[in-house]
């Protein structure tokens, strides 16, 4: 009998006090039913407005604002003894973050003019080494993590407040990793697919590393980093080079505010800032289309090469990896670069294959087509003789460390009467390629381009060689003297 007169008294506290609390994982759930309109629930009366004083308020016009983008933002909260000042301050200025938020606009990289749509919720820790292993709480308000309005969120930072008892959490470090283990722990928060996420650390201690997950301070900054959480940090100066552990080491300067400072309004305000460049900054990393391009003619003989270039945008992408895969193996072979961005394709036999380059996750595409030819099998007719070419100089006497150019090119007489893209055309219809050779590069050497350099004393024979689309040849030489 006694003890369903104690299961009855804690049923009716538990209802007057309207939270429905149920174990999760060692923490605590406190749901909370939805403020209604027209609830004559207590409203803060000191809020500070110097946050107020810059905003710009810009109307939801499609035409000006063509761009929103979801913010989750989880505030994990010290909710020990010494505590009650600061979760007051916060509650005292939530609305006037949450307006700063939404109300503040930039024009992006795109020129689209973007908003932020901030989600809020609350994880509430002590020390569950001192205070039990369920005293981490997550709360909820009609069963989401999610708060639907800045009130929603006053009131649970009012209820945070209100629990607070002197002695909870022992000695002085409290178990923040154990908060932040259900910020990641993937059931807890449903975080939006396409949400910037961020969480807000409020404290005015150290902290342990224990905690329900068993996550080290290294693990944790991991496990952050690669749920792409940015995490900020409200605590005492002299404690900011305890967090950078767990903390984007990289730029954390910018993440660190203090739980005391004077002007906690302007401060919030500079963190509403950090998470607006922030979402801002992600958003011009995120891969928007990929093309290929190709150096030189996609149509290439068997046996020869083609380089392709996977180019990603915007530029300010980062990390750029891609992947290559080719229709036809049997028609090309690709051989990828080891920074994945470029490709070379050789051809095989005749015909034609798509080479296609892909973003790591698949989700961006783009293709070039290769045609392979095989001149053997084509009859080429060729309009040019070797009178109609000209190579130049046929002799040349230079200096040690000197250079000149060998010059081809069609005749004066072979180009008469023809337009100008004619005459391009037949050049590049008749000729396969040109290359240059010296019978003595100790004497005179020359590169690809044709350009030759003296190197000492003596003679050297250039032989130019002219290969036609037929695969006939014409040889033409150059006698240099070196003195």
């Amino acid at each position: 009998m006694a003890m369903r007169k104690i299961k009855l008294f804690l049923t009716l506290f538990l209802c007057a006090a309207c939270v429905v609390p149920s174990i999760h994982a060692g923490a605590v759930t406190i749901n909370r039913d939805p403020i209604s309109e027209g609830d004559d629930r207590e409203e803060t009366s000191n809020v500070d407005t110097k946050i107020d004083e810059d905003i710009t308020v810009v109307p939801d016009d499609p035409e000006i604002v063509n761009a929103v983008e979801p913010a989750d933002i989880v505030f994990v909260v010290d909710s020990t003894g010494s505590m009650a000042p600061y979760i007051q301050n916060v509650a005292d200025n939530i609305e006037a973050f949450s307006k700063y938020l939404e109300e503040k606009t930039v024009e992006h990289m795109e020129g689209k003019e973007v908003k932020v749509k901030p989600r809020m919720a609350v994880v509430e820790y002590k020390d569950i080494t001192y205070d039990g292993k369920d005293s981490t709480v997550v709360h909820t308000v009609g069963g989401s993590p999610w708060h639907t309005s800045t009130e929603e969120m006053v009131k649970t930072l009012q209820d945070v407040k209100a629990n607070i008892k002197d002695g909870d959490g022992g000695d002085n470090p409290e178990t923040v990793l154990d908060a932040l283990g259900y910020v990641v722990d993937g059931k807890t928060f449903d975080f939006g697919e396409d949400a910037h996420k961020f969480v807000i650390v409020l404290s005015d201690s150290e902290y342990k590393v224990e905690n329900n997950f068993g996550y080290t301070e290294s693990s944790m900054f991991q496990e952050l980093k690669e749920q792409n959480i940015n995490m900020s940090v409200i605590t005492e100066p002299h404690h900011y080079d305890i967090y950078k552990s767990i903390v984007d080491e990289t730029d954390s300067q910018k993440h660190f505010f203090d739980i005391e400072s004077p002007t906690f309004s302007e401060d919030l305000k500079k963190l509403a800032d950090v998470i607006f460049t922030t979402i801002i900054n992600e958003r011009s990393h995120e891969i928007k289309t990929i093309k290929v391009t190709c150096k030189g003619d996609n149509t290439i003989k068997v046996g020869n090469t083609a380089e392709l270039k996977a180019v990603i945008l915007p530029e300010t992408v980062t990390g750029k990896k891609v992947t290559w895969n080719v229709s036809d193996k049997d028609v090309a072979s690709i051989e990828v670069s080891e920074d994945t961005l470029t490709c070379k394709v050789t051809g095989l036999k005749e015909g034609t294959a798509k080479v296609e380059a892909s973003t790591e996750d698949g989700a961006f595409t783009g293709s070039y087509d290769i045609t392979v030819f095989d001149p053997e099998g084509i009859s080429v007719a060729i309009e040019i003789s070797k009178g109609d070419i000209r190579v130049t100089p046929a002799k040349k006497t230079i200096a040690k460390k000197k250079s000149f150019n060998i010059k081809v090119a069609l005749t004066e007489e072979f180009k008469e009467d023809k337009e100008e893209e004619e005459i391009d055309d037949i050049w590049e219809s008749n000729v396969d390629s040109v290359t240059y050779r010296s019978n003595k590069s100790s004497v005179a050497s020359v590169n690809a381009k044709g350009k030759v350099t003296g190197k000492k004393k003596g003679k050297a024979i250039i032989t130019t060689t002219v290969i036609l689309a037929d695969n006939s040849e014409f040889k033409y030489k150059t006698t240099v003297y070196v003195k």
